[in-house]
C-alpha cells in the first residue's frame, strides 16, 4: 500500500499544489456556490497525496473569534471518499495544527493563538462524544445554533492579552 504524503501548503503559493487542490475541490464539487476555488485556495494549509493523487486538503481561515476573544485559525478538511480507512482526516488535522502553530510562533504580530474547527461532516457520532481529541488537542468548547460542535486547541506559546 502506497503511503500518504502530507505537503505543507500554508502561505507557500506553490502553483502545482494549488492547482492540484483546485482540481480536487472541483472533482468532488465540494465548495459552496458562493465560494470560488481561487478564494479557498488562498486559505490552503496542507495537501495529502497518495502517489500523484490528491486524497485530502485542509484550509485555514484566520479570523477573530468572539467566543474566546482572540484570533484563531479556523480549520477545514476535505478527504476523498475513495480512501475511508487511511485516517487522512486525522493526519491532516494534526499536521495542519503543527504548521499553523509553528507559523504563529514565527509571526507573533499576527496574534493567532490556536486552531478552531466546526464539525460539519457526518460520521462524527462516536468521535464527537469525546470532549477532547488527544492527537490534535481539539476540545469541545460549545455548539453552533444548528447543533454543530465547535472545537478548539490552543498553541503552547499562546498568551491571552
Amino acid at each position: 500500500m502506497e503511503p500518504v504524503r502530507l505537503v505543507d501548503a500554508w502561505q507557500r503559493n506553490d502553483a502545482k499544489v494549488v492547482e492540484d487542490a483546485k482540481a480536487f475541490w472541483r472533482k468532488l464539487q465540494a465548495l459552496p456556490a458562493n465560494v470560488s476555488v481561487d478564494e479557498r485556495a488562498r486559505e490552503l494549509c496542507a495537501v495529502a497525496y497518495i502517489g500523484d493523487e490528491v486524497v485530502g486538503v485542509s484550509t485555514m481561515a484566520l479570523r477573530h473569534s468572539q467566543l474566546v476573544r482572540c484570533r484563531l485559525g479556523f480549520f477545514r478538511c476535505l478527504v476523498s471518499p475513495a480512501h475511508p480507512d487511511r485516517r487522512i482526516g486525522r493526519r491532516l488535522t494534526v499536521y495542519s495544527r503543527r504548521l499553523l502553530s509553528d507559523w504563529s510562533k514565527e509571526h507573533p504580530e499576527e496574534k493567532v493563538l490556536g486552531m478552531a474547527a466546526i464539525l460539519e461532516a457526518p460520521g462524527f457520532d462516536r468521535l464527537g462524544k469525546r470532549p477532547r481529541w488527544p492527537l490534535s488537542g481539539l476540545a469541545l468548547v460549545g455548539y453552533m445554533p444548528d447543533g454543530k460542535q465547535i472545537r478548539l486547541t490552543w498553541f503552547e506559546h499562546a498568551r491571552l492579552d
